[in-house]
């Protein structure tokens, strides 16, 4: 039985395909953001990542259920996680973009003040509008470069749910331009009745 309280999720994008070419031909370079936030014990986190598609085509499924792709977790992510991803299509090297991204992220999320006000309201309300804020942020910078933004995906899964965090389920997200499937899988913490503890030492680093 899932244990909210202690049990941890993933959740994996199953599908991505873009729908259109962005620039000309078949050709595509496309990588996406992904900013994700929880909230346990009190504390709330925000983390973003980057992944990179280089040489996809147009409708190609270039994520399948076979080879999903790990977004967060395991962890348990406390009382929500709130996730915003943003699709582009790199027009230059997408490996240059890729070194940008980070420091890019990092500007955007000074700009949006994220710090303090998710400080002062601690929602997943607040979170996904601060991701989004944030991701746009990270467009218009990247735009600069000739990227084209797809797609812009937001969503949020809570620990009250039934089933806690729609754990198993499917979401499809999907424009004329792009389609994304998440899926949140439990991850359950295995017994340990037979594990014996010798010792337990905490030394200074």
């Amino acid at each position: 039985m899932f244990n909210p309280q202690e049990d941890n999720i993933a959740v994996f994008m199953t599908t991505l395909r873009v729908r259109k070419p962005f620039d000309f031909g078949n050709h595509l370079d496309p990588y996406i953001v992904v900013i994700a936030t929880d909230k346990k014990d009190n504390a709330i986190r925000m983390n973003a990542s980057h992944f990179a598609f280089p040489g996809a085509k147009v409708y190609q499924q270039i994520i399948t259920p076979d080879n999903a792709l790990l977004l967060y977790g395991p962890e348990n992510p406390g009382e929500f996680l709130a996730m915003s991803i943003m699709l582009l299509d790199s027009d230059a090297d997408i490996q240059d973009a890729g070194k940008q991204l980070e420091e890019v992220i990092n500007t955007s999320a000074t700009a949006a003040n994220v710090v303090a006000r998710l400080t002062a309201n601690p929602t997943a309300m607040v979170a996904t509008a601060l991701a989004e804020e944030v991701l746009r942020g990270i467009a218009n910078i990247m735009q600069q470069n000739k990227d084209d933004p797809i797609m812009f995906v937001h969503d949020s899964w809570l620990q009250g749910l039934t089933p806690p965090y729609g754990i198993n389920q499917y979401k499809l997200h999907a424009s004329d331009s792009a389609e994304i499937s998440l899926r949140v899988s439990p991850i359950m913490k295995q017994s340990q009745q037979n594990v014996v503890t010798i010792a337990h030492i905490e030394v200074d680093k």
